[in-house]
């Protein structure tokens, strides 16, 4: 199963966002983000599986960027 590396604005939507996924069934990790974002603290969820970003959507999580594959 593929990995997906969702950034957050902050480590309260992270927090928010683990919980939620994890609810669905989600395998998920709090990471800080190596980039630094203009929009906030850069923390990052990784997450196996797909359509995580969706999920956070509908939980009206804001999702600044998504990547798809393997962590670094």
């Amino acid at each position: 199963m593929q990995w997906t590396t969702v950034t957050v604005s902050s480590v309260t939507n992270a927090m928010r966002g683990k919980r939620v996924l994890e609810g669905l069934g989600y395998q998920v990790h709090i990471q800080r983000s190596h980039a630094q974002t203009d929009s906030g603290c850069g923390y990052s969820l990784l997450v196996k599986g797909q359509g995580a970003a969706e999920q956070l959507r509908k939980a009206g999580i804001r999702v600044l960027r998504v990547t798809e594959g393997e962590p670094k």
